[in-house]
Formats: structure tokens, sequence, C-alpha cells
């Protein structure tokens, strides 16, 4: 047998190995220097902090190598216990009547946690841990990287409460209890490996429309954003339910707050318009001092049986100077703030969806003269049309400033004007395809008999157009075309006007002397 088959049934031995390594369950024989167990909790977000509270105790006979029977509260628990729940003071009893992972058991086990956590029971943290790394948003399978390990834990009964990231703990037990081995004859302690109920709440933004596919517009356009928020799952002891969606818009973006509207999703159903909410506008959010666009506060008691939020409202692109065009966009931001420590009535966990850009465009255009190019032409004035041949309507921001606008806004015009530079800015518009022309020229000049047929493009989405759009349009003074014999025209037209005078006056003057010889023979 050669070396490399050698080396590979080794490493295929090694691997077989390290997978039983895996599968075995780590554990060790009670001694009265060795009765301590260890806890790992596992699965959960990194930088979250996980508390250990002792709630019960078993006891050991060192002599015998054997667990005495039963379990005991600790002292201050069970003082609640004999006050909330005297059926299970005694804990045979509440062995025999609650079962794992039953409702019960889940039950009790909140109201403990909420007594514990609220002061109601003094019961200081066992152990306390905390994984490795920073929590981050949205949490996803490859992110719960997190790790707690607890070593040296005393028998007994334990809560472990997980708190400060952004998933939405539950509170577990476990029990680090011994067990028999009937292999070696002895009471052994296996390591505890607990596995972590938890809800993730995330929120997600976009810009929805059937016919709009992509996230540029005009400012004649209406924008409809969807926001979808999970809601976490408290228990009914839960110290806090806090739950708010809280929206920012760009001061180039214009909410229309009639059109916001709020529904309820369950799997499988379709979408339940839903009350238990106040809305604000222009309001701080809760967790900070920004000013958010509108915030909405949720009765969870009354979204409680849904999984998911659903908001839909409309916005429009700002016909002023607050419009922003290139690659910056006009940008806005949903929030969502809960109370990521339910058992704290002060928590609260904020994360924000990504940002959502719109792009929005605009051209270029300058006068000139066209023997000199240098001269620009104050006065001139034009129009833009769609590839239909509709004229555009647009508002005027300042002299040379112009915004897409619909015909009924107020101040809408067709007629567009350039500035005392001959510049003429046009903004708001989509892409598409657009014709450009000049509708009057300055005094002494002729309007330019030039249109430009130009299709905005931007491929990339990116809000920059593929190409430049700077329209130069020349303008010539008036001009007569060459002649000849103009003149001898204008000439013979003065001769004829005099000689038809001279006739006139010859005829008047013979019809007087006609006249007086007339008189004279009478």
């Amino acid at each position: 047998m050669n070396k490399k088959k050698i080396l590979s049934i080794g490493l295929i031995l090694v691997f077989i190995l390290s997978i039983i390594n895996l599968n075995q369950i780590s554990y060790a024989k009670i001694t009265q220097t060795q009765d301590k167990g260890n806890i790992n909790v596992s699965n959960i977000e990194e930088g979250v902090n996980v508390y250990l509270y002792k709630i019960a105790t078993m006891e050991y006979d060192y002599v015998s190598n054997q667990p005495k029977e039963g379990y005991n509260w600790e002292s201050t628990i069970k003082n609640w216990i004999d006050t909330n729940y005297p059926s299970y003071s005694n804990t045979e009893n509440f062995y025999k009547e609650v079962e794992s992972n039953s409702e019960e058991a889940k039950r009790f086990y909140d109201e403990l946690t909420s007594a514990i956590k609220d002061g109601e029971i003094d019961v200081s943290v066992y152990k306390e841990a905390k994984s490795k790394g920073t929590p981050k948003y949205p949490v996803t399978t490859e992110n719960l990287k997190g790790n707690a390990k607890f070593s040296e834990v005393d028998m007994g009964t334990y809560l472990v409460i997980i708190e400060n990231g952004y998933m939405v703990y539950t509170p577990s037990v476990v029990n680090v209890i011994p067990t028999f081995n009937a292999e070696t004859k002895d009471w052994i302690l296996e390591d505890k490996n607990v596995v972590i109920k938890a809800t993730n709440p995330s929120i997600t933004k976009t810009i929805t429309d059937e016919e709009k596919k992509v996230d540029n517009f005009s400012t004649i356009d209406e924008i409809t954003y969807t926001i979808k928020a999970d809601i976490p799952k408290y228990l009914e002891n839960s110290l806090s339910k806090k739950y708010y969606i809280s929206d920012i818009l760009d001061k180039s973006l214009t909410i229309n707050e009639e059109t916001l509207t709020i529904y309820g999703l369950k799997t499988g159903n379709e979408p339940e318009s839903i009350s238990g909410y106040t809305i604000s506008f222009n309001t701080e959010r809760p967790d900070s001092l920004d000013f958010v666009t509108f915030l909405i506060d949720f009765d969870y008691s009354k979204i409680s049986s849904y999984e998911t939020i659903k908001i839909v409202y409309k916005a429009k692109l700002s016909q002023n100077s607050d419009l922003v065009l290139g690659t910056e966009g006009n940008n806005n931001y949903a929030y969502l703030s809960y109370s990521n420590n339910p058992y704290s009535r002060t928590s609260i966990q904020t994360q924000s969806t990504e940002k959502i850009t719109v792009y929005t465009y605009g051209l270029e255009i300058k006068s000139v003269d066209k023997d000199d190019t240098n001269t620009p032409l104050p006065g001139s004035e034009y129009s833009i049309s769609d590839e239909e041949g509709n004229d555009l309507y647009f508002i005027k921001e300042a002299d040379g400033e112009y915004y897409l606008a619909k015909q009924e806004d107020e101040g809408a015009t067709t007629k567009l004007a350039v500035d005392e530079n001959g510049n003429l800015n046009i903004k708001g518009l989509d892409e598409g395809n657009y014709v450009i022309r000049q509708t009057k020229a300055p005094d002494g000049y002729n309007i330019s008999s030039k249109s430009y047929e130009i299709e905005l493009i931007d491929s990339d989405l990116d809000g920059e157009l593929d190409d430049d759009y700077n329209l130069l349009f020349y303008n010539t003074k008036g001009f007569i075309l060459p002649t000849t014999g103009g003149r001898g025209i204008v000439a013979l037209v003065c001769s004829g006007i005099i000689l038809i005078g001279i006739g006139i006056l010859l005829l008047v003057s013979i019809n007087k002397k006609k006249k007086i010889l007339k008189n004279k023979n009478m």
C-alpha cells in the first residue's frame, strides 16, 4: 500500500471519529469534588446578554452516591409560589401537573419571569455571559453564531433569559440533574444544550406599482410605497409590548396623508384592515430625537393575532429646488421599533430598512447667436412634448428653471423662457422620449428651425443618464435675399405717380375753362 493511500485512509478515519465525537454526549461522573455541570446556549445572536436564574435546587447523597428525591424551590421563589400558585409549592405536585413545553408551563414561567424582572421576587442572577460579537440585523440563519457557555453549574433548575438582541427571546428553563448511566452504573451530569425559542421581527420597504417596474419617476407621478413589518410574539405577562412603525422621507418627497392605509396579514389570507393604532405626522421617533414623516403607535393586544403589518401610502416628488437630480437621489427609510427585552419596561430596539431611492432627471437648453456662440440670447422660449406629440406643462421655480407639472397645477405653462444668460433648466423628467422646439426667438432673431428628438435612458438605474443632454439652439438675425432691378422699378413708380398727378391737374384746368366759356355764351 503506497503512502498516498495510507494518508487517505487516515484522513477518512479522522473524519469518522470527529463525527462520532460530535454525536457523543459530554458528561461527568458525580463525586463530592465533581458535582457540577455545564450549560451551553448556542444558535443565538452575537453580542447578546444571557442570564441564568436559579429557581430550584436538587440535593445529592454522596455517601450512597445517589440523588435525593425531589427538588426544592429557592426560598424567594417559593414565597411567590405559595402566594400565587399554592398547589405548586410542593415541587412533586408541579412535576405531576405540568408537562414540559405545555401551555401551562409556558404561562407559569412567563409569570415567574415577569415577577423576577419586575422586582416582585428578590432573586439575584446566578450566572451571566455575553456572546461574542455585535448584534446585526436583519437576523439570518448565517449570523446566528452567538454562543454562551456556563461552567461549574450547581445541580438544579434554571431560568434562561436572553436580552439586548434584535430577536425577541422567550424565557427557557433547563434542568441540570443527575442521570443514571446503565453501562457504568454511575450517576452522571450531562452537559445541557439549551434551545431557545424566539421571534425574529424585521421590516422591509419597497416601491410597488403594477405598471412601474423601476424606481425612477417624474414630478407628476404618484409613487406607491409598501412597508411590511413582522409582529413579535410577546407572552401575556411581558412587561413591555411596545410596537411602532415610522417613516422618514427626504424633503424632496411629499406624502399624501389621505392615502396611508394599514393592514394585518396572516399566512394564506387576504390583507385585513385593522384598528388599534394612532398616527402622528411630523413627530419625533420614540427612541430618538429624529423627526419622522409619520409614526404609527400600535396597541399590541389589537394586532397580536396577525403575523405581519402592511402599510401602503403614496408620495410625490417636489416641484421645487428641494428636488435632487443625479446619483444621490431622493431617499427614504422605514423604522421598526419594538420591545426586544419584553420583561424590561424601558427596553426598545429599532431597525431600519435599506435606503429606498427614487431617481428623476433633467436637461439643459441654451440659446446663442449663431454667428457668435459666446453671445447668449435671453428672450427665447421653448416647448417640450412627449413622444405622442402632447405638449408638457411645467411650473416655474425661478428664471430659467422649470419642473414638470400637470395641466391643472397652479401656474402650469407650456412656455419655457430662458434666463438672462440664455439658459433653461428642465427638471423632474422620467426616462422616455421627448421633443424640444423653440417657440419664440429674441427680438431681431429668427426662430430656430431645429428641433431635438431625444430619449432619456438610465440603463444602470443609478441616477445618471447614459448621455448628457445639454442642448444648444442657434439663432440668426433677420435677412433679405439678393434682388435685381429694384431701384428702376422704384423710379418708374415714382414717375408714374407724378404723371398721374399732372394729368389730374390738367383735367381740372380744362374743365374750369369749359365752364367759363359756357357761361359767356349764355
